[in-house]
Formats: structure tokens, C-alpha cells, sequence
């Protein structure tokens, strides 16, 4: 069976009165749903393959997010518990509102999802876990998003106490004010789960295609001896995207067993780091461009000498390629299919996981290990 289009909402009459009447409210909005389709002899899938809570800091990103539910509801229907500090109950200090998403089919079913959004005021936000707590379906796993811009250890007892519900947890680093601290704070309670958790940083994910193009390119069946004599490489990336290319450079150094030995800013825009292998020295030279997107738009590998020049620079062409600059290349220029997933997508696919991902914890650890020497 495939779908002809994207998740709908169903909101008749929901708002409620108060948090005690998110389940009856649900039964009667399932109802109303029920009766509004009656006419067309459609059979309705009350589908639920986990639970979602996603935490918000501000009305202003859950607008964002509720552009964005649709998309993950559509490929995993879930119930979406959506959490939005410093909101405006319509009554009192904490409010709900439900919803129901629902897909039509091309034989007529209907595949749905249930969505409960919590506004609470920032006085309140302690309760956001209790309340939470009550709502979640028996069984199923639970994964936490954290959407705000807070690295979520800031957050304190909040984000603890909703961590200690889900089995995975997903936050985001683009955009970190504090790249340094947000690192640093988000590693060490990784590194504290013990093996309890799946931690995914969508970063990650979004950077898949630069990980797979450079172990591609820089194999040691062709290019011989690149690896092992790479001595710079130099990044460019947008605004906010800072955070995202410190986990990149960290996966390149825990893959080649590089050793931090110091790093630095050089200014507000630009910031070097240096490693060191048995028999040579690596710089990365990192520069954030004056404006585009939060991503990584140039890298450039340096494993030659001025006898015997060897580089090749990746560069972002648009949202759907990534080249190889043949003026700053010794090898030919080519172009690659890169495209840019949108975050939506990148939940929906990771909500479906339930492992640990070795590599990726490696890479957290190189970042740390590369935080504390910028920090000296």
C-alpha cells in the first residue's frame, strides 16, 4: 500500500479545560474522527509504534516543530507529547491541547497518531515531567527530543527526570551559543549513561554523506599513503554550525587514533586545533563564513609537499551536491549526489533505531578530549 499524501491533523474541539482531561478528551476526539469519515466506509488504523516527547523552550520553537510533526507522524505514527516551556496556558499555569494526525491510504485506510501539547509557564516547568509520566503508552519505547537550544544538561532536574523516561534520546548541537560548554556538558552525561540509552546527536546523521565521501575518497587503495601523511586540513562552515564541524574533526580523530595537543581561538570567527599521530603533526583550520546555512560547506585535506603537491577539497555546489574543487584538487573534479535532509526526516528515520552507535560515542569522546585542550 502507499500513501498519496502526508500526515493530516484532526482538531475539533481541543482544547481542554484541564490535564486530567487528556485521556476523555482523546476518546471523544477519536470519536468525532469516527463519525466525520462514517460516510466514506474507511477503515481507520489507530496506529502507536512509540511514544515521542519533545521538549521546547519557547512558543517561537514549537511553532517550527508543529511544521514538522506532520512529516514524522506520517513515517512513524507515535504518540507526540510536545512540551513547551515559558508557553500561554489559556487557564492557570499549565494547559493541554490534543490532536490527531491521520493518513489516507490508497484502499481507502486511515493510519493515525495521537498528539498532546503541555504548555506550561516557566514557574511550572518542574511539573512538565510528571505530567509527562502519566501520558506515556505502556510497552512501547519512549524517545525524548530535545529541541531546545540549551545543551540539556543546563536545563538540570527537567531534562534529567524526562531523560530517565525515554530509551533514546535525540538532541541537536546547531546553533549552540557556547560550542565549548555544550560539548563538553553533553559528553560527560553520555558518557555517564552507562550503556542504558541510545544518545543521538541529529549532527550525526545530517553529516552521513561527509563521512561516507571522505572514507571514500581518502581510502588507502585510492589514494595511497594519504592518510598517514595528512598533515592540514582546512573547514569552512556557516553560522551556528560550529558545534556539528567540533564532532566531525572529532570523528576523524578517533578513526585515525589522533591525539589532541592543543587548540585555540583566533579570533571570533576562526579557531585552529592540533593533533598528533607517531610521526607527524595535524592542523585543522576552521573559519566560519559570514553567512549561509549551519552547515559545512568546504573541507580540504593536505597530504603533500611543495615537491609533491596532494590535496583535494570537497565543496558544497547547492542542497543537492558536493564537488571536488579541481583549482584546489590534484585530482580530477567530480560531482556527488549530497542532498540536505531536513530535521524532520532525520527524527522520523532515528526513531526507528535502538542501538547504540559505537562510532559515533568514539567521535563524542575525541570532541571531548578536544574541548578540554581548548579550554587549557
Amino acid at each position: 500500500m502507499e500513501k498519496h499524501c502526508v500526515s493530516k491533523v484532526f482538531t475539533k474541539d481541543s482544547r481542554l479545560a484541564s490535564i486530567a482531561d487528556i485521556e476523555p478528551g482523546l476518546d471523544r476526539l477519536w470519536g468525532q474522527f469516527n463519525q466525520d469519515i462514517n460516510d466514506s466506509n474507511a477503515v481507520i488504523m489507530r496506529a502507536c509504534m512509540s511514544n515521542l516527547i519533545i521538549y521546547c523552550d519557547t512558543p517561537q520553537e514549537a511553532e517550527q516543530i508543529n511544521q514538522e510533526i506532520s512529516v514524522i507522524a506520517d513515517e512513524h505514527p507515535a504518540r507526540v507529547i510536545l512540551l513547551i516551556e515559558n508557553g500561554k496556558p489559556s487557564n492557570g499555569s499549565i494547559g493541554a491541547d490534543i490532536a490527531l494526525y491521520y493518513t489516507p491510504l490508497d484502499d481507502g485506510w486511515q493510519v493515525c497518531a495521537e498528539r498532546i501539547d503541555i504548555r506550561a509557564t516557566s514557574a511550572m516547568k518542574e511539573r512538565l515531567p510528571y505530567v509527562t509520566r502519566t501520558l506515556l503508552v505502556g510497552d512501547l519505547p519512549t524517545t525524548l527530543w530535545w529541541v531546545s537550544q540549551r545543551p540539556a544538561p543546563v536545563a538540570g532536574e527537567v531534562f534529567y527526570q524526562l531523560a530517565e523516561l525515554a530509551n533514546q534520546v535525540i538532541y541537536d548541537n546547531v546553533g549552540w551559543v557556547n560550542p565549548v560548554q555544550g560539548v563538553a556538558m553533553m559528553t560527560r552525561w553520555v558518557e555517564a549513561q552507562q550503556n542504558t540509552q541510545v544518545v543521538h546527536n541529529l549532527a550525526w546523521r545530517r553529516f552521513t554523506y561527509w563521512r561516507k565521501l571522505i572514507g571514500q575518497v581518502l581510502d588507502p587503495q585510492v589514494a595511497p599513503g594519504a592518510l598517514e601523511k595528512l598533515h592540514s586540513i582546512e573547514v569552512r562552515h556557516g553560522p551556528h554550525a560550529l558545534a556539528p564541524t567540533w564532532l566531525l574533526t572529532g570523528w576523524l580523530a578517533s578513526r585515525l587514533n589522533w591525539q589532541s595537543v592543543d587548540g585555540k581561538a583566533l579570533s571570533d570567527s576562526e579557531l585552529i586545533w592540533r593533533f598528533k599521530t607517531k610521526t607527524q603533526e595535524i592542523k585543522i583550520h576552521v573559519v566560519r563564513m559570514p553567512e549561509g546555512d549551519p552547515l559545512i560547506y568546504r573541507i580540504l585535506f593536505n597530504w603533500g609537499s611543495k615537491a609533491e603537491p596532494n590535496r583535494i577539497c570537497f565543496e558544497r555546489v547547492d542542497k543537492e551536491r558536493i564537488g571536488i574543487v579541481e583549482a584546489l584538487s590534484t585530482i580530477p573534479a567530480r560531482l556527488f549526489t549530497a542532498q540536505v535532509p531536513a530535521r524532520a526526516e532525520l527524527v522520523a528515520a532515528q526513531l526507528a533505531q535502538r542501538n547504540r552507535d559505537k562510532i559515533f560515542e568514539s567521535a563524542l569522546k575525541a570532541s571531548q578530549a578536544m574541548t578540554a585542550v581548548f579550554q587549557k
